[in-house]
């Protein structure tokens, strides 16, 4: 890697670190961790999962993740369901109160992001999401594997 990818790479970091504290706190204060959102995420995207499938996909260990499914239950925001194809499992999903808090949280964070994104061309925002997602899926694939 070049001198100037690096610095730019830098840069980008910061900046991406910015974007996501400014999104947490345009979404007010919801008592929400980043991994509870993340979780809740996972859950919004995927559906109901068991707890060692939800912690697989955050990557983060059993323990981890029974805390933080502890603490989104405790707040009504995530349920216990029974697995219909297996009596011995339990899936985490959300709650109505849940997906409604994640989808308020979301389209708070969809904003501030629009927002950014509006100082640009469409074609430059195309290629930056294009270029992210060819990047992304691949290194994500990677770290499934390891």
């Amino acid at each position: 890697m070049d001198e100037e990818t690096r610095q730019a790479a830098i840069r980008l970091q910061g900046l991406a670190t910015r974007l996501l504290r400014l999104a947490r706190s345009s979404a007010g204060d919801h008592g929400l961790g980043s991994a509870q959102y993340s979780a809740m995420a996972v859950l919004h995207q995927r559906g109901p999962l068991p707890l060692v499938e939800l912690a697989r996909a955050e990557r983060v260990t059993h323990p981890t993740m029974s805390r933080v499914a502890t603490g989104l239950a405790k707040r009504g925001l995530i349920e216990r369901i029974d697995d219909p194809g297996d009596r011995r499992v339990r899936q985490l999903g959300l709650t109505p109160e849940g997906r409604a808090l994640y989808e308020t949280i979301s389209a708070n964070r969809v904003t501030v992001t629009a927002a950014i994104l509006s100082q640009l061309r469409k074609e430059t925002v195309a290629e930056l999401v294009e270029a992210v997602d060819r990047v992304a899926g691949p290194l994500e694939e990677k770290l499934r594997r390891d």
